[in-house]
């Protein structure tokens, strides 16, 4: 894949993050007890890559955690901090911490922090929202250090530099358009150029199959190839054709067991779906893909079906305004209070109740 291939393995290979680079270099080499660099920031803007290769090009052994692994504070408590609390003249350890704020754990951070205290090697920790209430107590041992969106402009060029290294024939519009959609994720731009180049007509979406004919096709054509081609060359996103193939399987299925047939592998593409959605890796949009298109082995019907449109999207058109105009005032309410747009999102609820019950006669 273009996005294992076109990975970065110098510094010099990282795109638009030259403040970030010096940052972490400056943390390594002032580094004292007591303090972690808590790097934050949007997914697919290079927070752990970075941190990997300014940790190889010191000379670093790097110890790597993800808080989203089973039985990390075990591994923490028993193997990492007691190997932590040892020098050597021989290497120099780092350890990075990744998405600390994905934990569940309750008693993550405890141990957390007890290793920033007595650790005698620096510790660099990545998560998308560093304002996290989880992250409270954290944050007093804690360099924060904001990571930004790359710019579009350097994605562009970026891209451009790809596309004629795989002679990928597309016009500039077009990887402009990627670079602008991506919103500074240059994992997903670089995804969706190797997503353009497997389309045989040069030009995003042009001559795609209507979402009729390719759910017929999933549905009813018993051949896996067509089922993937007809999914490929859709003119819906992928998850978009997730939704409407989980509205209309009871419509096209009457059979109770090619029902749950066809349910239980929409539930292991679900699964591929969330981990591309949490983690960004897009490497899993194949299997997601196959699952979806193992539907056409399910169930023998033939007959024409009037396919429904998901009433989810339905429900997200009719309050798309709504939704606009909320996320505006998450953002105002969020730079009053000084805290993140998502945190306010998360409060809302609450927040309602209060002035409810404030409204009420005394």
């Amino acid at each position: 894949m273009l996005i294992e291939k076109y990975k970065p393995k110098r510094l010099a290979d990282i795109v638009g993050q030259k403040v970030i680079i010096l940052k972490i270099t400056e943390y390594l080499k002032k580094w004292k007890p007591g303090k972690a660099l808590l790097l934050y920031g949007p997914t697919g803007i290079g927070k752990t890559i970075i941190s990997e290769i300014v940790s190889k090009e010191n000379k670093f052994n790097l110890i790597e955690i993800n808080t989203s692994d089973k039985d990390v504070v075990s591994y923490i408590k028993e193997v990492l901090l007691p190997s932590s609390k040892e020098g050597s003249l021989f290497s120099k350890k780092l350890i990075l911490v990744d998405d600390i704020d994905s934990f569940s754990d309750r008693g993550l951070i405890a141990e957390i922090i007890k290793m920033i205290k007595e650790s005698s090697s620096p510790i660099i920790m990545t998560a998308s929202d560093a304002y996290d209430i989880k992250l409270r107590t954290l944050r007093n041992y804690c360099i924060i250090v904001r990571v930004n969106r790359i710019h579009v402009n350097l994605i562009e060029r970026e891209l451009k530099k790809i596309a004629m290294r795989e002679r990928i024939k597309i016009n500039e519009e077009t990887i402009r358009k990627i670079a602008f959609n991506s919103d500074g994720d240059i994992r997903a731009a670089i995804n969706e150029l190797e997503m353009f180049s497997k389309d045989t007509e040069i030009g995003m979406r042009d001559k795609k199959k209507d979402i009729f004919r390719v759910l017929k096709t999933v549905f009813q054509s018993n051949n896996m190839g067509e089922a993937l081609r007809a999914l490929n060359e859709s003119d819906k996103e992928l998850e978009d054709i997730f939704w409407w193939i989980e509205q209309n399987i009871p419509n096209e299925l009457k059979n109770s067991k090619e029902v749950a047939e066809a349910f239980e592998l929409l539930s292991k593409a679900d699964m591929f779906r969330s981990k591309i959605a949490d983690n960004q890796n897009y490497r899993f949009k194949k299997y997601m893909k196959d699952m979806m298109a193992g539907m056409t082995f399910v169930g023998t019907n033939k007959k024409f079906i009037m396919y429904r449109p998901p009433d989810r999207l339905l429900m997200l058109g009719r309050t798309k305004a709504m939704r606009i105009k909320n996320e505006e005032m998450y953002e105002n309410l969020g730079r009053f209070l000084h805290c993140s747009k998502r945190k306010v999102r998360e409060q809302m609820p609450y927040l309602n109740v209060i002035l409810k019950d404030n409204q009420q006669p005394s």
